[in-house]
């Protein structure tokens, strides 16, 4: 029962990173190079999974390991900021570093 408990806590994190980045199941199936039927039974909590699927989860949803598995974000864990980069078009990062430079460099200034 607590396994059965765990898992649905488990897929459950992992449908909300899904749906945070607007992912359909089929898109980060695809993403992550899964089926997405096996994506579907991993979301529900009724099938299990490898390192292997997790890792490629992780790296998919740009989330820790930590946080599928124990819902846990350690203070300063950049995975949301990860997530919501991972399904930018790369020819758009150089943009988005400069933008973050810039207002980092303002928040230094406005503390001085």
């Amino acid at each position: 029962m607590l396994k059965k408990i765990r898992n649905v806590e488990i897929g459950g994190r992992i449908r909300k990173c899904r749906e945070s980045l607007n992912y359909s199941r089929e898109a980060l199936a695809e993403k992550a190079n899964l089926a997405s039927s096996f994506l579907g039974t991993i979301e529900l909590g009724t099938g299990s999974f490898t390192a292997e699927s997790l890792i490629k989860l992780c790296k998919a949803l740009g989330v820790s390991a930590d946080y599928i598995l124990f819902g846990k974000e350690e203070q300063g864990d950049l995975s949301q900021i990860n997530a919501m980069l991972s399904g930018l078009d790369p020819e758009y990062i150089p943009f988005v570093e400069q933008l973050l430079s810039v207002y980092i460099q303002s928040i230094s200034v406005s503390k001085k």
